[in-house]
């Protein structure tokens, strides 16, 4: 058994058989769960999602992105089978009678990166304009590029960052040309037993047992995590939300890093048909884009050289047997046919020490890249 999740021969051979026949299907495991789910859509064609759509009345594991009116839609692979944990026989039998669909990655599309002196001087054009007073916080991403196939190692990478993180939403989901995997810490949205429950997390150090203190973080990181904070309650406020608990801040290990998080809980009922339009105004925070929220979009659109696609956006089952997680797509990386595509960011503020902000994703960088070189 491996730490955080039951790991048997029948679930990793149902894996590889969705991988080798390229289905579209999401393979998922939540925070602190011994379980594995997979939904598996039979067909192709995926259920792009509209604005009229009711929330409420999806069912399948939605995938939206960071900025739809720049790349991708959001959209949803629908559980025409879902497995939770040991598949049966006849689960084998109907994905073993499913077509092969065919590969749809464009390798001329990689995904840019950026060199350290690069970066510095993206960073640096960034706290001028925080200077002037134009940004209080953006949100700086970056790609690392790793060469290999490594399509036929997913499987491993898919479970042993199920081992490492148990208290992370580890996921690996495969529709049309995109193939992404990772294990974000990240709550967005998460509905259960008549709450709704969202988190502000930001500020990111190393883990050790000073840094679970959090008297020893510094006033950068606290001010960072506090725009998050703010952010949220304004959004809940226009909701006309009632009752609206709030735990933190506190800090939050995750993996090798630690984090600094206050919660929010309020009575999901209050939300009623308002899911998708709260989801939009709730979504992209500071903690993954910047304030203000739109002016942060538009000059991120022309400073990062690279498309975020599903990076930062948010993930997870709606609807499938009751269940409502949503998470911010973070630590995670697409996978091409020769390349993997890791995306990391940082938040810059007005205190930022440039080198400190690109060593803090080099730190990210490491909850993915220890477990490839694992498996390598």
């Amino acid at each position: 058994m491996l730490k955080g999740i039951e790991k048997s021969a029948e679930i990793t051979e149902i894996l590889n058989l969705c991988l080798q026949k390229n289905l579209t299907f999401a393979s998922f495991r939540t925070p602190n769960s011994i379980y594995n789910q997979l939904v598996v859509q039979k067909g192709s064609k995926l259920h792009y999602i509209l604005p009229e759509d009711n929330y409420n009345r999806l069912s399948g594991f939605l995938v939206s992105p960071f900025d739809e009116m720049n790349c991708c839609k959001s959209f949803l692979i629908e559980p025409d089978i879902y497995i939770k944990g040991d598949p049966s026989e006849s689960d084998f039998n109907e994905i073993h009678a499913l077509e092969s669909l065919p590969v749809l990655s464009d390798e001329s599309h990689i995904p840019e990166e950026v060199s350290h002196s690069e970066y510095l001087k993206q960073l640096n054009k960034i706290t001028d304009s925080i200077q002037t007073g134009k940004f209080e916080k953006v949100v700086l991403s970056r790609v690392k590029i790793i060469k290999g196939n490594f399509i036929d190692k997913l499987n491993k990478i898919y479970f042993k960052l199920c081992d490492s993180y148990p208290n992370a939403f580890v996921y690996i989901f495969n529709a049309g040309a995109h193939l992404w995997i990772g294990a974000t810490p990240e709550p967005l949205l998460k509905a259960e037993n008549g709450y709704m429950q969202t988190v502000s997390l930001a500020g990111t150090r190393s883990y050790s047992e000073k840094n679970t203190n959090i008297g020893a973080w510094n006033s950068k990181e606290r001010l960072e995590q506090e725009y998050v904070t703010r952010y949220i309650a304004k959004v809940l406020s226009r909701f006309n939300l009632k009752n609206v608990e709030l735990e933190g801040p506190y800090t939050k290990k995750a993996g090798n890093l630690i984090h600094l998080r206050t919660d929010f809980s309020f009575n999901s009922a209050e939300l009623k048909d308002k899911l998708g339009a709260f989801l939009s105004e709730l979504h992209p925070t500071p903690a993954v884009c910047g304030m203000p929220k739109q002016d942060c979009v538009l000059l991120l659109r022309k400073l990062e050289k690279h498309k975020r696609e599903y990076y930062s956006g948010f993930l997870g089952p709606i609807g499938i047997k009751g269940q409502w997680s949503l998470f911010v797509n973070l630590r995670c990386m697409r996978v091409l046919a020769n390349n993997l595509a890791l995306f990391i960011g940082g938040g810059i503020t007005a205190d930022s020490v440039p080198e400190d902000e690109w060593q803090e994703t080099e730190i990210k960088a490491e909850t993915l890249l220890s477990v490839i070189r694992q498996i390598n």
